[in-house]
């Protein structure tokens, strides 16, 4: 009975985050959807060796709120491990960086919604290793069964000469109609491609996992709730 209590919990709206960067999107990649204003959004992640242009098993912490429909907000801190005066190494600095997201237009029948959105665009706060504003590209599809697919594709352009963000991009992803909180998602995020899975296990809580061409594994979890407004 218990299972089937958190099963029903975790059916009731669609998943929709870039779950490593706490934006909208897929695992690693954003898509042209949007929350539904006020959305709030409070989590972390596990990031190994080989997600992130650091050389070291890391974490980072993000808050994202969609100010309107068409306007989104975000604000992440990733651990950096560095060496400290006394000589003992450990995560004693952070990356701190921010991103903004404008959709200028809205999914319709015979098109797809598009967004443009900026990470880290203040030269003056640190390496931007995110550094890098982009166009994407969202289309949903209903199949047999109320089962969603939906394909996004898009393009980063470089804000600096080391950001991790260049060039195309793109995913696909599935909920089935029985539990739309379910997603399974496969990407390619210009640096490798991506395969996971994310679920929320309760009305407000959600968890993830996704794998960077089987060879690291990354996942987390969020708190989304939608503000009085």
């Amino acid at each position: 009975m218990t299972w089937l209590t958190i099963g029903l919990l975790a059916c009731l709206s669609p998943l929709r985050a870039q779950y490593s960067l706490g934006n909208t999107g897929l695992m690693n990649i954003p898509t042209a959807d949007m929350h539904e204003p006020g959305t709030f959004l409070l989590g972390g992640n596990y990031l190994p060796d080989g997600m992130t242009p650091f050389n070291f098993n890391t974490g980072n912490y993000f808050a994202n709120i969609s100010l309107f429909s068409f306007v989104e907000l975000s604000y992440r801190c990733t651990l950096l491990k560095t060496t400290r005066y006394d000589g003992k190494r450990g995560y004693f600095q952070q990356d701190r960086s921010m991103t903004a997201r404008v959709r200028p237009l809205k999914e319709g029948k015979y098109w797809p919604a598009l967004v443009i959105g900026m990470n880290d665009p203040f030269r003056n706060t640190g390496n931007n290793y995110f550094a890098s504003v982009y166009g994407v590209l969202t289309k949903g599809f209903s199949l047999t069964g109320n089962d969603r697919l939906s394909l996004t594709a898009g393009y980063f352009y470089p804000m600096n000469d080391y950001s991790v963000q260049d060039g195309v991009f793109g995913g696909v992803s599935y909920s089935p109609g029985f539990c739309r909180e379910l997603l399974v998602s496969a990407e390619y995020d210009t640096q490798g491609i991506n395969v996971g899975t994310a679920i929320r296990l309760w009305k407000h809580v959600s968890v993830h996992v996704f794998t960077r061409e089987f060879k690291s594994v990354a996942g987390g979890i969020r708190y989304e709730c939608v503000l009085p407004h």
